[in-house]
Formats: structure tokens, C-alpha cells, sequence
């Protein structure tokens, strides 16, 4: 997207500083929300900061009330997972950087309360000096109208729903992954949920029910953090035998609709890791 700078030329790295000091802050902000490290958000908000969430009623003014509300809501609320992000500079001046962006917001594996949703986020970031503070953030979920006769508009609750679906799959294990991606963003991925590794040079990418993974460690050391659920059919590939669908001619199906070739002389060996003969 086009990015509206409004800076002279003496100011141009100064601006630019900032606008990437923004994004980054941004997306540190949210993760440390969903994370409950609280502390470190009131840190960096203003003394008259706006908070505007995606509920009803979710709006406070002034840092004492946005604490009082974190206080209170942490009881009810599981620390939850941030993945999809994406966020850019809408504006910034030399004082001022608006930082616009979109994140899928999950709760581990496990949890009483399940959760899954789309946001997206307005921040309004403030440099006073050497510090750099949030003065608004505008949180919202993007729902469809509901059509007539409808109480609510069902697309509100997809992403929940097809959360929901994948964990009812996995069965009733509380045990969990925490699979760090080359951003170094953890992520709480169920072993169930992964349906196959794919090598990428020295990383690998964890192909998940809800979303992939790129983990910056070789596809050896990746299947050996997952479990023993998958098996290597490839040298770039390893697929979680519960999500094989058909080996047949030399493919293997899963059950997202991905096919892997498997070289002739590796047809016996899948075959038999898959059939425990």
C-alpha cells in the first residue's frame, strides 16, 4: 500500500525511523496484550490514553481505567496465540505515527474457553522526546450483515467455529507444541493440528489445520520436536500419519487435498510406516 510520509527532506530519516519504530511497537503491543504482560503495556501508553476494543462496552479512557479493565478481564480472558499479522503505516510525521494492520487471535489447545477471531487494530503512536507512547488503539471485528430473519450474523463466529471444528478433531489431549516462527513469535500448535512439514532450505514450513509455520530449524530437527506421529516420506517432506488419506501410484493424499510425489524407491518403506506392516 501507499504510505502517506509528510516529512521534509531534513526530517526523511528521522520519519523513517519512526514509522518502522511504529510497525514494530505494534505488533510487540499486541503480542504482549494477548500474552497478559500487562506491565509492559501500561509502560507504554499515555497518561490520557483511548482504548476503543471490538465488544460492547470495551472502551476506556485515561491509563488508570485501561489498567483497572486489564486487571479485571485477565480472570476471564486465556492468554492467547497472535498469528496472520500484518500492520503498515497509514501516516507519520516527525511527532505522530498511525499504524494500521489485521491479526488472528487463538487460544491454545486445551483451555476451558475457546477462541478464535479476527481483528483488526488502529494505533496512534506519540514521540515526546527519546520516548515513543500509545495514546489510542481502536480494536474491531470484521462481521457481514445478517440477513433478514436473522438474530446475529453467523460469518461473526467463522473463525471460532472453524477453530472449534479442529479441536473437536483432535480429541481431548491438553498437550501442545510451542513452535517459535523466524519472527520470533511463539505459537501453541496441538501435534494433531500439524499435517505435514515441507523443507525450505534451513527452515521448514509446519503446514497446521489453521494456519502455516515457518520454523527456523531444519525438517530432521522439526519432526523430532512434533512427534512420532509423523514420518519422513521425502527428503523435503514428513507427513502426520492421521492425516493421510490414500497412497496410491506414488501419491500420498492428505486430507487438506495436498498430494506429495514419493520416489519409487521410498513406496515400500511409506507404505509400511503408514500400515505398522
Amino acid at each position: 500500500m501507499t504510505v502517506a510520509y509528510n516529512y521534509s527532506s531534513t526530517s526523511k530519516r528521522s520519519v523513517d525511523e519512526f514509522a518502522k519504530e511504529g510497525v514494530r511497537l505494534s505488533k510487540e503491543f499486541v503480542h504482549h496484550l494477548y500474552g497478559h504482560s500487562f506491565d509492559w503495556c501500561m509502560n507504554r501508553v499515555t497518561k490520557d490514553f483511548i482504548w476503543i476494543g471490538s465488544e460492547k462496552d470495551y472502551h476506556t479512557t485515561g491509563s488508570d481505567e485501561f489498567s483497572t479493565f486489564l486487571a479485571e478481564s485477565a480472570s476471564g480472558i486465556p492468554q492467547a496465540a497472535v498469528s496472520n499479522e500484518e500492520y503498515n503505516v497509514i501516516s507519520c510525521t516527525e511527532r505522530i505515527c498511525i499504524v494500521a494492520g489485521t491479526y488472528l487471535v487463538l487460544t491454545p489447545p486445551g483451555e476451558d474457553m475457546i477462541y478464535a477471531q479476527c481483528n483488526r487494530c488502529t494505533f496512534i503512536w506519540l514521540r515526546s522526546g527519546r520516548r515513543i507512547l500509545l495514546s489510542h488503539l481502536h480494536l474491531s471485528t470484521p462481521v457481514d450483515y445478517a440477513e433478514q430473519g436473522d438474530g446475529y450474523a453467523i460469518s461473526a463466529g467463522t473463525e471460532t467455529y472453524k477453530y472449534m471444528r479442529s479441536l473437536i478433531k483432535l480429541g481431548s489431549s491438553r498437550k501442545s507444541l510451542s513452535l517459535y516462527d523466524v519472527n520470533g513469535t511463539v505459537h501453541w500448535v496441538h501435534p494433531s493440528q500439524v499435517i505435514y512439514l515441507e523443507a525450505s532450505r534451513k527452515h521448514t514450513i509446519v503446514h497446521c489445520m489453521t494456519k502455516d509455520i515457518v520454523v527456523p530449524a531444519v525438517i530432521r530437527d522439526t519432526i523430532e520436536m512434533v512427534g512420532d506421529k509423523v514420518i519422513r516420506v521425502h527428503r523435503s517432506y514428513a507427513v502426520n500419519r492421521n492425516h493421510v488419506v490414500e497412497l496410491k501410484a506414488g501419491m500420498l493424499l492428505l486430507d487438506d487435498g495436498t498430494s506429495i510425489a514419493i520416489p519409487a524407491k521410498r513406496i515400500a518403506d511409506v507404505r509400511a510406516a503408514l500400515t505398522g506392516r
